[in-house]
């Protein structure tokens, strides 16, 4: 009797397990999806790109125009379908009908969307960008450069190579004496490497003198400043804050910057309020603007590297 029940109490155990895992992707707010029928199509040959928003009753959520960044690929035709409600959710799906024109590879850039709910709480979801491989299948037409072609006429070789020769012997002269002198003046004016946070500082400083915080669109402005701070934490802390989502960066930066609760509290607030202008279309005061390119700012001198602090510290007590 006990052998006979043993698979019914494995079956609920497995039951139990399936509930309990599926529960925490049904409490996200939103749930974003890209996927396309097969990662490697063949050039010419539609294909399909889904995208999929799986989101609370309660959740607002702009879908950003994913069309508008397919780059090489050809967008046939784009059909929604949808909404479909169920469960206190609701599910959206945009299909795109889409074609490589020829062999190569293809990225399809990631989705990512603001959302906002009720209570007041906001943030960003998205997806991960795709890659799409576009080859002829063997033997297929267009495979190999197998086709019938006419012949050239084979030119006749030079009688004489002697002007070969000595043209050969001048460009190794050339070259040498090129090579010679930038070797002799290596050591003279040598433009220095520019370090990331000067280019940061250049970077705000432009931006703000720039007039688009004052822009009828402040969508620009968001995007610029995001993408400073980003590409400055990117050169130097190492990792990968211009390719990632502001989530995936915010759960990414090293222990220096986390330890630092003033520090990851600007960062964190700099990039998710630019979010909201950059895809939700929120306009925010212009003096709102200008604190987030203070908070930029401050982020890149309280990051800076003690040599440059102590040379800056130094030039300036040196100064009248």
């Amino acid at each position: 009797m006990i052998r006979a029940a043993c698979p019914w109490l494995l079956l609920c155990v497995l039951l139990a397990g399936c509930q309990q895992g599926s529960a925490p992707a049904e409490s996200e707010p939103v749930i974003v999806t890209a996927q396309v029928e097969r990662a490697r199509v063949t050039p010419g040959h539609p294909f399909e790109l889904s995208v999929e928003v799986d989101r609370r009753e309660d959740v607002e959520f702009g879908v950003p125009d994913v069309g508008a960044g397919i780059r090489g690929l050809v967008i046939m035709d784009m059909r929604e379908e949808g909404p479909e409600s169920g469960g206190g959710r609701v599910l959206t799906r945009t299909i795109y009908k889409l074609k490589a024109p020829l062999s190569g590879t293809y990225l399809v850039p990631g989705v990512e969307g603001a959302w906002s709910s009720g209570d007041g709480s906001s943030g960003t979801a998205g997806s991960g960008p795709i890659l799409i491989e576009a080859a002829h299948a063997a033997g297929e037409e267009g495979s190999s450069p197998g086709e019938l072609r006419d012949l050239k006429p084979a030119r006749k070789p030079a009688t004489d190579p002697t002007p070969l020769v000595v043209a050969g012997v001048l460009i190794v002269l050339l070259l040498g004496a090129i090579l010679l002198y930038r070797r002799t003046r290596r050591g003279e004016a040598t433009e220095a490497v520019r370090p990331p946070r000067e280019i940061a500082l250049e970077a705000l400083r432009s931006l703000r003198r720039s007039g688009l915080m004052t822009a009828a669109d402040q969508g620009p402005f968001a995007y610029q400043l995001s993408a400073i701070l980003r590409r400055y934490l990117e050169a130097v802390f190492g990792f990968p804050a211009w390719r990632m989502t502001t989530p995936e960066l915010l759960r990414a930066m090293p222990q220096e910057l986390l330890q630092r609760r003033k520090m990851e509290k600007s960062i964190r607030y700099v990039l998710e309020a630019s979010d909201l202008v950059k895809f939700a279309g929120e306009r925010v005061p212009q003096e709102v603007l200008g604190s987030w390119l203070d908070d930029a700012t401050a982020v890149v001198h309280d990051t800076a590297p003690a040599s440059i602090v102590q040379q800056t510290q130094s030039g300036s007590e040196a100064g009248p």
